[in-house]
């Protein structure tokens, strides 16, 4: 039953957390001061009206005075409400008047008759009234329980989810504190709420986190000096370290699923690293051991012009196995993230230049044009690394277009950098293999036709533009055949500046153009 003086919990939430004890609530102030006002309205307005009702019709007016009351206030502001009416009545309504005492006794058993049914309509109006606030309760719980398991069920990180489950328990336990201790592969992991805070001192309760037969946890809630947990309590208590629990085990099997993909796709990569490395490395190293024997038997003379196209062959075959191994270790490098760059300010057209006169051998009589803009400004970029892409993409075009097309490489200025473009003349990209070009092993070839290559070189021109801070890709040209285009920052964060960068974004007029 509650009193004037109302059990609260300190200071958070809707209800508060702190200390129980007693104090004045307003709300109860509020509930009291109804209980009062509503007999003293009913007494002073048949006071003044002075309706020709019997005495035994006045009590009814009185009796909905109480329900009110209890309704709205509880059984104790019910029973204030009960005792008042009965007075007032007696006091104002039943002869002799303004006297609380009673002549007639049928009088004196009128007024006990309603004040025991004013007293029994307030207990149950009162009753009703902490069944709905406890059907209130309970569905207020249930949601914070619903959303608590919306959230586990839709983040599976720790430190995402422990500390909900925490605040939870603080918030519906009406507890002082919530520390859940979890068992991870690193070792234990503490969350507690609220968060930051020490425990107080108080009593604590320890519930261990199962999930079937193993444990994975600890659970520990500290009371307040004085708290106690219910029967039903303890019950959500359980519920919440079932949750906890449950939790940590999401986790847990997160984590070795990932593991698990992780050496899946560890393995494809090996599997297919083999099996392209194993085919593009034999075709040089059988070439390279072939001319090797012949030039060491002495078949062939060293100075003719069979044993000069030999060495020819001996070197061009070294050259791409160098490549290939090259490609390994760069690709190596950008998946572990140890690719650095050591910057430096460059000019496009030296760069374009330096790959077409390392590349003339495999070029031969194709036309290649170079078409650059006037006052061309540098870019602040690692060289040896823009020129594998260069060297890549060229290597690419020549690979995937008839002999004797055009290659075309380009320049040109734009807001959001300089643009290097390599574009062939050839059959274009197949629509579906766009999205998947840059991928690791990725290749397009014709099915009659197997390009040589790992499909590594297209990958590593994604990872080492981006570590620049540019991107790459690549489209079907309106007039047939692949352009790529690489897009660089000119002044990327961290660059120094060049007293005489001109950083202006309008493109120069395209008036340059040369041919290797």
């Amino acid at each position: 039953m509650s009193t004037g003086w109302d059990a609260g919990w300190g200071r958070r939430g809707r209800r508060g957390f702190g200390p129980r004890r007693l104090r004045f609530a307003p709300r109860s102030v509020g509930r009291y001061a109804l209980a009062i006002l509503s007999p003293s309205l009913v007494t002073l307005g048949m006071v003044l009206a002075r309706p020709r009702l019997e005495p035994a019709n006045l009590s009814l007016i009185y009796l909905l005075a109480v329900l009110v009351a209890a309704t709205l206030g509880g059984t104790g502001p019910g029973i204030v409400a009960s005792v008042l009416s009965f007075l007032a009545y007696n006091f104002f309504f039943v002869a002799p008047l303004y006297v609380l005492t009673v002549a007639n006794p049928q009088d004196m058993a009128r007024l006990g008759f309603f004040l025991l049914a004013a007293l029994f309509a307030s207990s149950l109006a009162g009753l009703v009234r902490r069944q709905a606030n406890q059907i209130s309760q309970r569905a207020a719980t249930l949601e914070s329980l619903y959303d608590l398991s919306q959230t586990i069920s839709a983040k599976i990180d720790l430190d995402a989810t422990l500390p909900t489950v925490a605040a939870t328990s603080v918030a519906l336990l009406r507890i002082a504190h919530c520390a859940l201790t979890i068992q991870t592969p690193a070792g234990e992991r503490t969350f507690v709420a609220p968060a930051g805070e020490p425990p107080p001192a108080g009593s604590t309760v320890h519930t261990p986190l199962r999930i079937d037969d193993q444990l994975v946890g600890t659970m520990v809630v500290t009371l307040w000096p004085g708290q106690t947990l219910s029967a039903t309590e303890r019950q959500l208590l359980a519920l919440l370290a079932g949750q906890a629990a449950l939790a940590a085990e999401r986790s847990r099997l997160a984590a070795q699923l990932s593991a698990q993909e992780s050496l899946e796709a560890a393995d494809r990569f090996k599997s297919t690293l083999l099996s392209s490395v194993s085919h593009d490395l034999r075709s040089p190293l059988a070439t390279i051991t072939g001319v090797a024997s012949a030039l060491r038997a002495r078949d062939v003379s060293w100075d003719s012009a069979r044993g000069v196209q030999m060495l020819d062959t001996l070197l061009t075959e070294a050259s791409r196995l160098d490549r290939l191994v090259g490609n390994l270790l760069a690709m190596s490098r950008i998946e572990s993230g140890v690719l650095h760059l050591v910057r430096d300010w460059e000019d496009a057209g030296d760069l374009i230049g330096a790959v077409l006169a390392r590349l003339r051998p495999q070029i031969g009589p194709r036309p290649v044009r170079v078409v650059l803009p006037d006052a061309l400004p540098p870019i602040w970029v690692n060289a040896a690394l823009i020129d594998q892409v260069l060297t890549n993409l060229v290597e690419n075009a020549l690979k995937h277009t008839p002999d004797g097309t055009a290659i075309t490489i380009s320049a040109s200025l734009h807001s959001d950098g300089l643009w290097l473009c390599v574009a062939d003349a050839g059959p274009g990209i197949p629509p579906e293999a766009l999205p998947r070009l840059f991928e690791k092993f990725f290749r397009v070839a014709a099915p009659e036709r197997r390009a040589p290559g790992i499909g590594l070189g297209l990958a590593i021109c994604k990872g080492v533009v981006e570590a620049h801070g540019g991107r790459i890709w690549a489209a079907n040209a309106p007039n047939g055949g692949a352009v790529f285009t690489i897009a660089l920052p000119l002044l990327p964060p961290g660059a120094p500046a060049l007293p005489d960068l001109d950083t202006g974004l309008v493109p120069a007029p395209l008036t340059h153009e040369g041919a290797s």
